[in-house]
């Protein structure tokens, strides 16, 4: 259970979690589209999309996770991808490497008592991506959360709660956020679960603003090893999107 460091929205722990499942060690592997739109407070419309590619290791309690994405930005306005401030200005369309992002989780919990899952999960984006087109920040990033889901019958509860350490570019002092997801996932058949999520997160600056945004995601299963997810995003506040979807294919090996 963990949040698509990337910015697959939809929240945390949560979307790995909804079913439940038994973990099974191995490597899987994921490719994703994401895109998103708005304003973020500005005059001018920015459009995201990003194109993760995800490798997560399972092994016992413990999981590991590296995201590699490309992203492209069209007319950067105050926000860059996962809802970080933009340090340089960007008026045209750029693309490149995105930040990539290591975690490592440790399941307190397995869901064998009570049916209930407890990870917590470390992070490090790395900067990667190219601040001065706007793609990132240039700084090194640092999360803890703590990802909890519990079933009841056919529906299952998620949350998560969690602190960045945002690393500072030169002439910036980021504030260093709380963020949380709660949401519920309703199984309509044994591979197939609609659940909705609800992110929120401290703002990063002082004149900026939190990320306030709410998830509508279908988890598909087909047999044993391949798996796709497919969400829509609406944004309330300016480090939000107005709108947004994307699609994450997945494969266990």
């Amino acid at each position: 259970m963990e949040y698509q460091a990337c910015r697959l929205r939809a929240g945390a722990a949560a979307l790995a979690a909804v079913a439940l499942p038994a973990s099974a060690d191995g490597l899987s592997a994921s490719v994703g589209f994401d895109y998103s739109t708005g304003k973020y407070g500005a005059s001018t419309t920015t459009e995201i999309w990003f194109v993760p590619v995800i490798g997560k290791y399972e092994t016992g309690p413990l999981t590991l996770k590296a995201t590699i994405p490309w992203v492209k930005i069209s007319d950067a306005g105050n926000v860059g991808p996962d809802g970080e401030p933009i340090v340089a200005s960007c008026g045209s369309t750029e693309s490149g490497l995105g930040d990539i992002t290591a975690s490592a989780g440790y399941a307190l919990l397995d869901g064998s008592r009570g049916g209930v899952l407890l990870d917590v999960v470390g992070k490090v984006k790395f900067p990667t991506a190219d601040e001065d087109r706007c793609l990132g920040t240039g700084k090194t990033d640092y999360a803890l959360q703590v990802d909890l889901a519990k079933g009841f019958g056919s529906v299952t509860g998620f949350g998560t709660l969690g602190w960045r350490r945002f690393g500072d570019p030169s002439g910036r002092n980021f504030r260093d956020p709380w963020y949380a997801t709660l949401g519920g996932a309703f199984k309509l058949a044994p591979p197939t679960s609609l659940g909705l999520a609800y992110d929120w997160r401290e703002k990063v600056s002082a004149r900026g603003d939190g990320i306030r945004e709410a998830t509508l995601f279908l988890n598909q299963r087909f047999g044993e090893h391949w798996g796709t997810q497919f969400y829509l995003i609406k944004g309330f506040s300016d480090a939000s999107p107005d709108w947004g979807g994307g699609l994450l294919l997945n494969h266990r090996y």
